[in-house]
């Protein structure tokens, strides 16, 4: 059996029954996608076809039909459709049967992106995981401090009695060790163009790296944009966190908004049109 699907109006296949029920099942087929297949009169929801369950199970074989030609997994769930075929289910050769041309109205497109099905799904990170990236990222971030907090003999109180009192902050630095504050100073630079040329070259800080995850743009699944990655997510999101009693409502806000939000967009992905997803080398290629 061919199976063909079909999603903002672009189709893609044949597949075998086999492999549509392997995508069903990693969630890369959504059930209100269409579906044909020869036998069937018309493209339906392939939820209407496999009674709102993630396996199809056909009732009869059906005769071989060739469709139009044929379209990638990757145009199907990916968000640039081929040039030559602007509506392809529209679309039919003279000398092969196609299914009828209703039901084709778009489809939206789920946060499941693939581009083959034999491939391993590049889904949408999970909550635990972007939460433990962040835990490591902070982690590591803690640590430049630690030569710094050795020359106060890690009192974090003497540290806490100077908040919002700049002259105190000042003698404060200035009573650690020279070579200790310049220890520190030298960590941070370090850590900060790492996490930087990180953030830029792949969409990974070193905690989203160990995690397996990566920040890409929301519509075409890559690499986001300096500007979006860095200044929109990073720099804008970090200031807004900072702030006295705002930055902590803001930081909530964020947090229950991505655990809500179907793609799992916090406020800050919104603000830069980005999303986190399991990286895969696909994502980094131009």
């Amino acid at each position: 059996m061919q199976i063909y699907l079909a999603r903002n109006q672009v189709q893609a296949g044949p597949y075998t029954l086999e492999e549509l029920n392997k995508m069903l099942a990693n969630r890369q087929v959504e059930l209100n996608d269409l579906m044909w297949h020869a036998g069937m009169e018309q493209w339906k929801p392939v939820g209407e076809m496999t009674n709102g369950q993630f396996y199809y199970d056909p009732n009869a074989s059906s005769s071989a039909t060739t469709p139009p030609r044929r379209v990638t997994v990757a145009d199907l769930y990916g968000n640039k459709q081929p040039e030559s075929t602007q509506n392809p289910v529209n679309e039919q050769p003279a000398s092969t049967s196609f299914p009828p041309t209703s039901n084709k109205g778009p489809i939206h497109k789920g946060p499941t992106l693939e581009s083959n099905p034999s491939d391993s799904t590049t889904g949408l990170a999970t909550i635990g995981n972007r939460i433990i990236a962040v835990f490591i990222d902070s982690l590591l971030l803690m640590a430049c401090y630690l030569p710094f907090l050795s020359g106060l003999d890690y009192d974090i109180t003497v540290i806490s009695a100077t908040a919002g009192d700049v002259e105190k902050m000042t003698l404060l630095i200035q009573s650690v060790p020279e070579h200790l504050s310049s220890l520190t100073s030298v960590l941070f630079l370090v850590l900060f163009i790492m996490q930087l040329m990180l953030l830029i070259k792949r969409g990974q800080t070193i905690g989203k790296t160990v995690m397996g995850i990566r920040i890409v743009d929301a519509k075409t699944q890559k690499l986001a944009s300096i500007t979006n990655v860095i200044l929109l997510r990073s720099l804008v999101t970090s200031a807004l966190y900072a702030l006295p009693g705002i930055g902590t409502l803001f930081l909530i806000a964020d947090f229950v908004v991505m655990v809500i939000n179907k793609q799992r967009l916090s406020i800050h992905d919104k603000l830069a049109k980005t999303m986190v997803v399991k990286a895969d080398p696909k994502q980094l290629k131009k």
